[in-house]
């Protein structure tokens, strides 16, 4: 109960520090490079079919780096704490009563993300978009013994309910400066948990929430002055002490702040940040669009005209460090390894590019799950082989010599998986005789087996002779049936 009452106690702490800081240290004419503060947030995580989370509280801290006038960088921490409703109709309701909880939801979020202003510097209100990514900590416990949920794997194991996850970021926000050092930060951010970490079954993915939304109200302090100034030229000019007031003609007034008085100006409607020629027109060296002093991306190659973005720089939809115009593959999953082109590797050749591939060096031709490794539902039922037998014989038929050469292929790939060979025979001949024929059989197609390199050990041979039969004997298309191989499969 007391450390309970000390965490409420130290966010109100860590406010009033910040409050007295920015409203004590004088303010001057630099701006600021670093920021930090103190962030509480309204949360939810929703998108899949499991539980509902109603909105709950939760906090964190960030720390930011001012990289150029308009771009910002920065670095946040935030622990959710979020209870599931069953009463709940909707993720985004306000609950606070956990009598119908059955799970919780304990996260630790460590995110990074770039940052760009949509308007002027230095004035009191400012909106922001940004984009970023970072990890997920997470566990589902169940609420009434905090013990950590057990789920299926990827491999039908049982795991943890639990795991560090890859997420992808995209925010807006609005900040409202309260000092010249204090800043108040409204966010909106989505992140989306792209499954890169975990190692669930295709049916927990299925079902799982892969949203945590969050809209969070964050107290700013800036500190550490630096060399360059936010804001356009004009404020900075205000800014300045001059010993005398500054006398203005018509020639030095200058209405669109590019450094070229009317007077000369050609181009008196220039935006903000633009690098002008000596006329007060707008440069674009590399003429793509996108002004110089805008443009992130100077020197861009005349082939991407037509898909840069809005900062001039050449688009990547699908984040695999190949630009559109190079890339042969510009829709690739994300994590996906690819070659020169952008076009995806698959070493493996079973269809599941590097990168995605939990098990990259799978037996070609073998069928494979949605993550690469061999699809084991293919030992989930008997492999019947109808072998055309000679009267009496106990020699395979080439064809299904061929399906022996297979099996054996993917059982030496998976040692852990036995097997049973029965065999079977029709009525024709006395009970004695066709029992022992069977077991003949049986035993030819494991001699066939251990051949090809699986294990004796591994194979149970057994005789089932005239029983279990699946079609009728009165027929010599029934006994065909009849006469033949069940391979059981099992662990």
């Amino acid at each position: 109960m007391r450390m309970r009452r000390y965490n409420n106690i130290l966010p109100a702490f860590v406010i009033v520090v910040l409050l007295c800081l920015g409203l004590a240290i004088p303010a001057n004419a630099a701006d600021f490079r670093y920021s930090m503060g103190l962030r509480g947030e309204m949360a939810t995580v929703t998108g899949g079919d499991e539980a509902k989370f109603p909105l709950r509280s939760a906090y964190g801290i960030s720390l930011g780096y001012a990289m150029s006038e308009r771009w910002d960088i920065g670095l946040s921490l935030t622990w959710y704490d979020l209870y599931d409703d069953s009463l709940a109709t909707s993720s985004f309701s306000f609950r606070n009563n956990n009598s119908h909880t059955e799970r919780q939801f304990r996260a630790t979020r460590l995110g990074v993300n770039v940052k760009r202003y949509l308007l002027p510097m230095g004035g009191f209100f400012n909106l922001s978009v940004g984009a970023g990514g970072g990890l997920l900590i997470w566990r589902t416990l169940d609420a009434s013994v905090d013990t950590v949920l057990k789920v299926t794997g990827s491999h039908n194991e049982t795991v943890d309910y639990a795991s560090t996850e890859v997420i992808v970021s995209g925010l807006i926000g609005a900040e409202f400066a309260l000092s010249h050092r204090l800043a108040l930060n409204l966010d909106i951010h989505t992140d989306y948990l792209t499954g890169a970490g975990t190692e669930f079954s295709d049916q927990i993915n299925s079902k799982r929430d892969r949203w945590l939304l969050g809209s969070s109200l964050t107290l700013t302090l800036s500190f550490g002055s630096t060399n360059f100034q936010r804001g356009w030229p004009s404020q900075r000019a205000w800014s300045v002490v001059n010993p005398e007031p500054a006398r203005k003609s018509e020639a030095m007034v200058d209405s669109d702040g590019d450094g070229v008085a009317d007077s000369d100006d050609n181009c008196n409607n220039t935006p903000g940040g633009v690098l002008v020629d000596r006329k007060g027109c707008p440069l674009d060296s590399d003429r793509d669009g996108i002004f110089d002093g805008l443009d992130d991306c100077e020197g861009t190659d005349p082939r991407a005209q037509g898909t840069l973005d809005v900062f001039g720089c050449p688009a990547d939809s699908d984040f695999d460090g190949i630009p559109d115009y190079l890339d042969n593959c510009p829709h690739n999953k994300i994590g996906a390894i690819v070659d020169s082109r952008g076009c995806p590797l698959d070493s493996d050749a079973d269809g599941i590019p590097d990168g995605l591939d939990d098990c990259p060096e799978t037996l070609y031709v073998v069928d494979v799950d949605p993550n690469g490794c061999i699809d084991l539902t293919v030992f989930s039922k008997p492999m019947v082989m109808n072998i055309d037998y000679a009267p009496g014989s106990f020699e395979v038929d080439l064809a299904n010599l061929d399906r022996l050469r297979e099996l054996a292929r993917v059982l030496n790939f998976v040692p852990d998986i036995k097997l049973e060979i029965n065999g079977y025979t029709d009525n024709i001949g006395t009970t004695r005789v066709n029992q022992a024929l069977s077991e003949k059989r049986a035993r030819r197609v494991r001699d066939y087996l251990v051949a090809m390199d699986v294990a004796a050990a591994r194979i149970r041979v057994v005789g089932r002779g005239e029983s279990n039969f699946v079609a009728s004997n009165q027929t010599e298309a029934g006994r065909a049936k009849n006469r033949r191989i069940e391979i059981i499969f099992y662990k």
